[in-house]
């Protein structure tokens, strides 16, 4: 079975950039978008994408590697 590539990102509504998270497996993308949800602050917005490159209006993306680091970096986002 082919393996799909799944990116969580989290962007503050009108600033430039975002994070980005590769996730690892079928269960963090499902399960992810759910735990940022409910730990981001108003204005942050959460998105599933398949391939980044499609969607250069979140660019430029700064990918994290590694779960945790990634939950940390967005509960610290703040809109304006």
């Amino acid at each position: 079975m082919k393996e799909i590539a799944v990116y969580i990102i989290a962007k503050v509504f009108d600033r430039q950039g975002c994070l980005a998270y590769r996730t690892k497996s079928i269960n963090e993308a499902r399960n992810l978008p759910g735990t940022l949800e409910a730990i981001r602050e108003d204005g942050v917005q959460i998105v599933v994408l398949g391939n980044p490159e499609t969607y250069p209006e979140y660019a430029p993306y700064t990918f994290v590697d590694n779960i945790k680091d990634f939950i940390e970096r967005v509960g610290q986002l703040k809109a304006a």
